[in-house]
């Protein structure tokens, strides 16, 4: 991630976005907030990774891991 800001910034919209869709399954706000800039990072790779395992049936799932991808660029290997 090149510029930190724009990408928290952009991580944390999404993510904060599936918390709300499904706050069973997903961090919430104020923990993504308390992160730190890499911490954040390794948590949406991991969750990426997550989700690239699982079958792409759900839409919102997809959708989430379209997002993430384009946020993360080349960080996800």
């Amino acid at each position: 991630m090149e510029d930190i800001d724009q990408s928290r910034f952009a991580l944390m919209t999404a993510l904060t976005g599936a918390h709300k869709s499904r706050p069973d399954e997903y961090r919430n706000p104020g923990i993504l907030v308390a992160m730190s800039d890499d911490d954040l990072r390794a948590y949406a790779v991991e969750l990426l990774q997550r989700l690239d395992g699982v079958p792409s049936g759900d839409s919102f799932e997809v959708e989430l891991q379209k997002e993430l991808r384009v946020i993360l660029g080349g960080d996800t290997l």
